[in-house]
């Protein structure tokens, strides 16, 4: 009985590693990481304008565009997924306006109040109330408004020498 589950349990990994395996391949359309001494590229970011079987074209900047041969690339990397942070920066900006407003509240103390009268006279404990509110929304709002702008890329290596054109994309030969 135990082996026939570890015998089930390894022939579900097998095709992960499969897939690991497999090289990943720049195509029309990627954002890359490439170094290319020659051409002045180090760890630039361009994106894959169109892959030929010796020479990627990539469009490095807003409006450059650069032809590389694939013999000068020393280091390649496709980026194969992106993440933003907008609830992480919510989180802790929210934390942060709360801590912030809630201390500078109760610090300031009471309000006198002879008359009774006066609205805006409060208490230490309902000012720490009214700030801890009013800065955690404030923080919460630039928080995940700079978390969502805060973009971070995985990055996976091609090996060099397999950076090659598809063979939809390669020149036929008549």
């Amino acid at each position: 009985m135990r082996s026939s589950i570890l015998t089930v349990a390894a022939l579900t990994f097998v095709p992960l590693g499969a897939a690991a395996a497999q090289a990943v391949q720049p195509k029309s359309g990627d954002r890359i990481r490439i170094t290319a001494t020659p051409y002045s590229l180090k760890n630039r970011i361009a994106r894959v304008l169109n892959v030929r079987s010796d020479t990627l074209l990539l469009q490095v900047g807003w409006t450059d565009t650069l032809a590389v041969a694939l013999d000068r690339v020393t280091r390649l990397e496709v980026s194969t997924a992106s993440r933003r942070f907008a609830r992480r920066g919510a989180v802790i900006g929210s934390l942060i306006g709360v801590a912030t407003g809630a201390i500078s509240g109760y610090a300031s103390g009471d309000d006198d109040n002879p008359t009774g009268w006066n609205f805006f006279a409060r208490t230490a404990s309902e000012k720490a109330r009214l700030g801890g509110t009013i800065l955690g929304v404030t923080g919460l709002v630039i928080g995940a408004v700079w978390g969502a702008n805060t973009v971070s890329d995985h990055w996976t290596s091609v090996p060099l020498g397999a950076a090659k054109a598809p063979p939809s994309q390669s020149p036929s030969l008549r």
